[in-house]
C-alpha cells in the first residue's frame, strides 16, 4: 500500500516519510488511533515506503519488485502477527494458520476491525488471542537474517492482544537485532503492558477528518455529494463504519430512529396495549434488515444522539439539517445531557450483542423498555 492509498492523516504520513528519509527511524513504534483510523493502511504504507528500491520523497514507487510485493502483503521480510482462535481446540494459535486468509482481508478491507477479521475466519464468540507461542515465533523470524530487502519489519495488529504474553518480547523489542524494526499497532492503549509502551516511541493517528472521508467514499462508491457528506459526518472519523454505511441501507435509519424512539417514549407516557404492539411492529420489521444493517442503524443512533447531547448543552448542532435537527431539538428540549448519556450506553451495549450475533428481537424489546425508563428518570441497570 502507498501513503496516496491511505485516507487523511497527513500529518502522520509527514512524520513517517521524514523519519525514513532522514533514516531516523526508531525500532520500535506504536502507532496509536481509534478504530476505522487508519492505523493498520499507515503500518503497510510505512513499510512498504521503507523497503521501496525506488523510493521517491512523498512516496513508494509502487512498481519495484519491493513494492508489488508489499501491494500483495507477500514481501518475505515483512512479517504479520494478528489476534487468531485455535484452529483445533487445545491448540495454540499461531498468525501463520491464517496467513492466507488475512492476505485476503487485507487486500478486501484495510480498514477492518477485530470484529471484521475474527467473524470473518469463523471465530464466532470465540475471543481472539495474540500467543506465547506467537511470540516465540516472532523472535525466531526476527532473528533470522533479511530474505531480500536491507531490514525487517515485524507488524503487530493490536498489539493490546498480546496481554501478558507480550513480557516475551520485551528484549527483543528492546535490543532488535541490527535493521529490524517493530511497528504495534493500537486502539486501546490502556490495554497494553506498560513494560511494552515504555520500549516504543508512540505515534498518534487522529480519527479521520470528515471531509477526508467525504472524498474517499466519493471515489470508490458511486454516490452524490450529499449522501458521502451524510455518511462523513455519522461514521465520525472511521472509514470502516463509512464503508459499510455506504454499502448498506443508511438513507431511512433516522426515519427508523425516530420511530423506535417514539414508541419508547410513548412506553413512559402509558405502556398501553396500542403503545407496545407500536413497538412489537417495529421490532418485527427492523429484525428482518439483517445483522449488518442493524449495526449501520446503531452506529447512526450513537451518532445522533451525540449531536443532540450537544445540542442540550450548547443550544447548536453542525452535523444535522432538516427534519433530522427538528427531531433532535424536540428530544433535546424534553430530555437532559446525562439522560442522552445513559441511552448512548445502552445502545452500545446493543451494538456488542448484535455484533456477537443475539437474537434482535429479544434485545431491542428489552432495551425499548430500559430506553423507556431512562425516559421518566427511573434508575435502569445495563448489564
Amino acid at each position: 500500500m502507498q501513503f496516496k492509498d491511505v485516507v487523511g492523516q497527513q500529518e502522520v504520513k509527514n512524520k513517517m516519510r521524514d523519519m525514513v528519509n532522514t533514516g531516523r527511524v526508531p525500532h520500535a513504534m506504536m502507532l496509536l488511533g481509534p478504530e476505522g483510523g487508519g492505523n493498520l493502511p499507515l503500518a503497510l504504507a510505512l513499510a512498504q515506503y521503507m523497503q521501496c528500491e525506488n523510493r521517491q520523497d512523498d512516496d513508494s514507487c509502487g512498481t519495484c519488485p519491493s513494492c508489488l510485493k508489499n501491494q500483495k502483503f507477500i514481501h518475505p521480510d515483512v512479517h504479520f502477527t494478528f489476534p487468531v482462535v485455535p484452529k483445533k481446540s487445545g491448540d495454540p494459535p499461531v498468525s501463520s494458520d491464517y496467513i492466507a486468509d488475512w492476505r485476503s482481508a487485507l487486500a478486501q478491507n484495510p480498514y477492518m476491525n477485530a470484529n471484521d477479521w475474527l467473524q470473518g475466519i469463523g471465530a464466532e464468540n470465540r475471543q481472539g488471542n495474540i500467543t506465547v507461542k506467537e511470540c516465540h515465533e516472532i523472535i525466531k523470524g526476527m532473528s533470522l537474517k533479511t530474505y531480500e530487502s536491507t531490514s525487517k519489519i515485524q507488524i503487530i495488529w493490536l498489539a493490546e492482544y498480546l496481554k501478558e504474553a507480550g513480557n516475551t518480547l520485551l528484549k527483543i523489542i528492546e535490543e532488535p537485532p541490527a535493521d529490524t524494526f517493530f511497528i504495534l499497532i493500537v486502539e486501546n492503549i490502556e490495554m497494553v503492558l506498560n513494560t511494552i509502551i515504555s520500549r516504543t516511541q508512540l505515534i498518534k493517528a487522529n480519527a479521520i477528518e470528515d471531509d477526508d472521508v467525504r472524498l474517499a467514499l466519493l471515489k470508490r462508491f458511486e454516490m452524490d455529494e450529499g449522501a458521502a457528506r451524510r455518511i462523513a459526518r455519522i461514521a465520525d472519523g472511521n472509514f470502516n463504519a463509512a464503508q459499510n454505511i455506504a454499502g448498506g441501507q443508511e438513507s431511512d435509519n433516522d426515519k427508523l430512529l425516530h420511530k423506535w424512539l417514539v414508541c419508547c417514549f410513548n412506553l413512559k407516557l402509558k405502556p398501553s396495549a396500542g403503545n407496545g404492539q407500536n413497538l412489537v411492529d417495529w421490532i418485527e420489521e427492523f429484525a428482518k434488515t439483517g445483522r449488518e444493517n442493524q449495526k449501520i442503524f446503531l452506529k447512526y443512533a450513537l451518532f445522533f444522539l451525540r449531536e443532540c447531547a450537544l445540542l442540550s448543552f450548547t443550544g447548536h448542532s453542525e452535523k444535522l439539517e432538516g427534519e433530522e435537527l427538528k427531531f433532535a431539538t424536540g428530544l433535546s428540549s424534553k430530555l437532559e445531557g446525562e439522560q442522552f448519556e445513559k441511552i448512548s450506553v445502552i445502545i452500545n451495549r446493543l451494538y456488542y450483542y448484535i455484533e456477537r450475533n443475539a437474537n434482535p428481537k429479544i434485545l431491542f424489546m428489552s432495551n425499548s423498555f430500559k430506553i423507556a425508563s431512562v425516559f421518566k428518570n427511573e434508575p435502569v441497570e445495563i448489564e
